[in-house]
Formats: structure tokens, sequence, C-alpha cells
């Protein structure tokens, strides 16, 4: 019986034994699981900070969003179309060229003492053959000469005064002022020059004697008709000389004189300018309408340069008895 008791008794204890190892095998799993669950919850934890960078790609996108307005900056080449108008200003420095040009240019002005005349040979019934001479000192004019020694035409004429051309004979310049000039209706006798060929040039630095010819248009009446006259002229402080040239009656649809004493007269016309004058700058010029009345003097020349408010002065001759 105690032995029974005693192998009971063992049997019991290892039952135990095996049930507590049992026990302890099915607890350390199942800590095992409850430690696995821990670090499932820890890798979550990881995720977020890779869901926070996940944002920063919209900021990228919102910082492309800026260069949006970038292409506004194309405006900025509008801002360099703006200097484009700069290349106006320059236009305006092309004009400003000119003015230098202009500043570089130079008169020949006719002076007091000049004469214009005019030469017809004629023979007469009683003193057979004569040269009629007319003359007058109411001429003025200029010409204007550019840097390039050319002659600026809008600028440039010479006037005569065809009334005031008087010969030795009141008889024959009544003929020729209402008959071959018509001077009340065409009072002035006008040279237009527009070329000039061997003329010493500059002419601030010309000096001594020299010959050239000056071509233009000449109005006689309502006649116009280009010409070319000789020149010899004396370079100095101040230059003096004489112009020729040869027109015809005919040529500028004018009447001989024809009278009982007058027997013939050659179609030929010898015209003179015998001329005094100075060189001035351009800068020294002055065609101001106000200063046209001024004087005589400057009313003359505003008119020889086209004024048409300039006053003409006509010298009036008694009839011949």
């Amino acid at each position: 019986m105690p032995y029974r008791l005693s192998r009971i008794t063992i049997g019991a204890m290892l039952a135990v034994i095996i049930a507590a190892m049992l026990t302890a095998c099915s607890q350390t799993p199942t800590a095992q699981p409850q430690a696995q669950p821990t670090a499932t919850i820890a890798a979550p934890a990881v995720p977020p900070p890779i869901a926070t960078p996940e944002p920063p790609p919209p900021r990228p996108t919102a910082t492309t969003a800026p260069p949006a307005p970038l292409p506004i900056t194309p405006p900025a080449p509008t801002a360099t179309t703006a200097p484009e108008p700069t290349p106006e200003p320059t236009a305006a420095a092309t004009t400003a060229e000119p003015a230098a040009e202009a500043s570089g240019a130079t008169a020949f002005v006719l002076d007091e003492g000049t004469i214009a005349r005019y030469k017809v040979e004629e023979t007469l019934a009683r003193t057979g053959f004569t040269v009629a001479t007319g003359e007058t000192t109411e001429v003025s004019g200029r010409i204007v000469f550019d840097a390039d020694g050319g002659i600026v035409a809008d600028d440039s004429s010479i006037v005569m005064q065809a009334g005031a051309l008087k010969t030795d004979s009141d008889r024959r310049d009544r003929y020729v002022r209402e008959r071959t000039l018509q001077t009340a209706q065409f009072p002035e006798i006008i040279f237009r020059p527009t070329s000039a060929e061997g003329i010493p040039l500059p002419l601030t630095e010309a000096g001594g004697a020299a010959e050239f010819t000056i071509s233009g248009d000449l109005t006689i009446r309502d006649q116009t008709r280009p010409v070319t006259w000789d020149v010899s002229a004396d370079f100095g402080s101040n230059i003096s000389g004489i112009a020729v040239i040869d027109i015809t009656f005919d040529e500028f649809g004018m009447d001989k004189p024809s009278v009982a004493i007058v027997v013939s007269v050659e179609d030929t016309i010898r015209l003179e300018l015998e001329f005094m004058g100075s060189i001035e700058q351009s800068a020294a010029l002055n065609t101001d309408d106000a200063d046209n009345d001024e004087n005589a003097d400057e009313a003359a020349y505003g008119h020889a340069l086209g004024d048409a408010d300039a006053p003409i002065t006509v010298m009036e001759f008694s009839d011949f008895q």
C-alpha cells in the first residue's frame, strides 16, 4: 500500500511538472505574438514621416506655380522694346546731325554796291549804232552752300528790280518798263542758282582770282529758263567780280523796242551782275520776317528770299516829251 501511494504521488508530481511546463510553453509563444504586434504598431509610426515628405511634392508644385508669373516677365522684353523708342532719340540725334551740317554751311551774300545791268546793241536814226545800257543797284540775294560745297537751291536766290533799270533815255526806259518787261505785272527778275562748277571750296579759305560757272533758273516776266552764268571773281576779305550771260528777246517772249527813232535792235541781250559780297556762316544768317520790317535793306533782302510781304521799291520816271 505505501508503495502504491508513493508511485501515485510521484506520478501526480510529474503530471503537475509537465502541466507547468506545458503552461510555460504555451505562455511563451503567446508573449511573442504580443511583441510582434508591438513591432507592427511601431511600423505604422514610421509611415507618418513618409506621409510628411509626400506633402512637399505639392509644395514644389506650388513653387512651380510662381513660374507662371514669370511669363509676366516677358513684358520685361516689352521693356526691352522700350529701348527701341531709344532709337527714336537716335533719329532725333540724326536730325541733330543735319543741324551740324547746317552749321557748317556758308552763304555768299550780296552787299551794297552790286549793280545789275543789261546791254543791247541797237541802231538809232540820228546817232547810228549804239549799245543801250540799263542799270540798277536795287539787287539783293544770297547763294547758300552746304557743308559739301553744293548749292542749297531752296535758300538761294538773286533778285533784280526790273522797274528800277535806267538808261540814258527816259523814253527807252518807259518803253522797256511798259512793253518789254511789263514791270507793273512782273516787277522782279529772279535768278535761282542750283549748281556751281569750278568754284573754289571751301569759300572761307578761297583767295585770289578764280573763274567758274553758276547754273540755275532765270525768270523774266512769266517765263523761266535754265541758264548758266560765266563768273570771274576775286576772293579776299570780301568777294567782288562779274557774272555774265547772253539771252534773247524771243527766248523770254519779250517784244523788241519798235519806235520811229529805232532803226534796228539786236535779238541778243547781255545781262551782267557786277557784284560785291561777303561770306557768312549759316549761324549768322537772319531771314526772320520781323527783321524785314526794320529797314529797307533787310526788307529787300527778305523779298529776295521769297517773302511776299516784304516791300518792293520801284523807281518811277517821268515821261520823256
